[in-house]
């Protein structure tokens, strides 16, 4: 492949990243499709801000730009979200086969999950599947655990996501990322983080069951 195909094939990749993850800054992209080089990210990025196919967005001159198809609400939750899946896409090993789906409906949309995360332990020969949420405010009480015990009532059992082994049927474990003092009581596997956590050894938390 030549070098203008793959600059288009690499700038499609970052339409397609974003039109999925709806806002990203310059640093989430750097690290999903550029491997950390940060003047390769500015320059395409600029690229395609200059022509119409990105919107560009800048808060102030002491935040990161912001890269969207169109600026959606609630934009700091989605930056959020996207962090954690960069922790995943940039830290996995090579023997893990990784499926991320953002904004995931659960049994119809009973739920809807900030995202989801299927991983395949090639190594280890499981799979593991996380419901990612997450958390900001510190002054609402969350409430998705009682939704995610009620969804254990029905017959999940045969949805895409149960974690079939041979000699049982997991739920996903779910995992909470937030900066606010958290404690999940529930008979599921909540494991809660911060994203400092997240970013230092996602992998750590997610796969610890």
């Amino acid at each position: 492949m030549n070098l203008v195909a793959y600059g288009k094939q690499r700038d499609e990749r970052i339409m397609g990243l974003v039109g999925l993850g709806t806002a990203f800054t310059r640093s989430q992209i750097e690290r999903v499709i550029f491997k950390g080089s940060k003047r390769k990210a500015q320059t395409r990025l600029q690229v395609l801000s200059d022509s119409g196919r990105l919107k560009k967005i800048i808060r102030s001159p002491h935040e990161p730009a912001i890269y969207c198809l169109k600026k959606p609400r609630n934009i700091d939750h989605y930056l959020l979200i996207n962090e954690i899946y960069c922790a995943v896409m940039s830290q996995k090993k090579s023997w893990h086969i990784v499926k991320w789906q953002w904004s995931y409906p659960i049994m119809e949309g009973k739920i809807w999950a900030d995202a989801m995360v299927d991983i395949y332990d090639q190594l280890n020969k499981r799979r593991h599947v996380i419901f990612v949420e997450v958390e900001r405010y510190a002054d609402r009480k969350f409430e998705k655990d009682k939704k995610y015990s009620a969804i254990t009532s029905a017959n999940w059992t045969k949805e895409e996501w149960a974690i079939k082994e041979p000699t049982r049927i997991l739920f996903p474990a779910i995992l909470v990322v937030t900066e606010c003092k958290l404690e999940v009581k529930s008979e599921l596997d909540f494991f809660v983080a911060t994203m400092d956590q997240v970013k230092k050894d996602i992998y750590s938390i997610i796969l610890r069951r």
